[in-house]
């Protein structure tokens, strides 16, 4: 698949600054960090984020906390480099497991994950050092798309806390935070005679949640993970909450 625009570009430190972090989640097996993206990735987030190969968590790969369900992004592409390490992705309707290096996923071959296209990343087990990857959300011109870096810094700290017995699940944050970032999960992909129900069924299901989130009060993105400044400009988009049509 061909680098679509925005999607190439060495990363360097002088380039593309760190502006927020480094966070230390899930009881310290994952680091986060966004970094300022050039101009030319016309990208709305880009992160930085290190597995720490001798973990316990790590060695749980998909049962990692931080490990996402499969799902799909209707507006957005993901693209990520691998820096050294070693990470796993589930990716297509056929749920393939592939993993990724600095020699076959470096910077000069960026891997591309395309909108409609499931996906879900999980710490490599048998990596021998720390895992880093860059990765980054794009284009930028998406009218009303939340998948910047307050959404994924609220949600990534939420679930992290979660995790780490600090904060009580709530399945309508998540699906709320989730629901306006245009994002669905993926229920049995390789049921292909199910077709857009795969994706369509838990699609209304999170509305729906979205739904009852916002009746009760409820923000797609939290206070509590942000700085006042972030919050204070995060106000006048989250006045709501969409629906996907099928």
């Amino acid at each position: 698949m061909a680098v679509p625009r925005g999607s190439a570009t060495k990363v360097t430190e002088d380039e593309e600054p760190v502006i927020g972090g480094p966070y230390s989640l899930f009881d310290g097996s994952f680091i986060l960090e966004f970094l300022e993206p050039k101009p030319s990735r016309h990208a709305t987030v880009m992160m930085r984020a290190t597995y720490k190969h001798d973990h316990p968590l790590t060695k749980k790969a998909k049962k990692h906390p931080q490990s996402p369900p499969l799902h799909l992004h209707f507006q957005q592409v993901e693209t990520f480099v691998v820096l050294q390490g070693s990470v796993g992705l589930t990716s297509t309707w056929s749920a393939t497991d592939t993993f990724h290096n600095a020699k076959n996923t470096g910077e000069s071959n960026p891997h591309v994950i395309d909108t409609w296209v499931p996906h879900g990343f999980f710490p490599d087990p048998n990596a021998t050092e720390d895992t880093v990857i860059i990765a980054w959300a794009h284009p930028d011109d998406k009218a009303d798309n939340m998948m910047d870096r307050l959404f994924f810094q609220t949600l990534l700290m939420y679930v992290s806390d979660v995790s780490e017995g600090k904060e009580k699940m709530s399945i309508l944050q998540i699906m709320l935070t989730q629901h306006v970032s245009e994002t669905a999960l993926i229920w049995f992909p390789r049921a292909w005679f199910l077709g857009p129900l795969r994706w369509w069924i838990p699609l209304q299901m999170q509305a729906a949640c979205a739904k009852i989130a916002t009746w009760q009060g409820m923000k797609p993105l939290m206070q509590q993970y942000l700085s006042p400044e972030d919050w204070k400009a995060a106000q006048g988009r989250m006045t709501g909450t969409k629906v996907k049509a099928a």
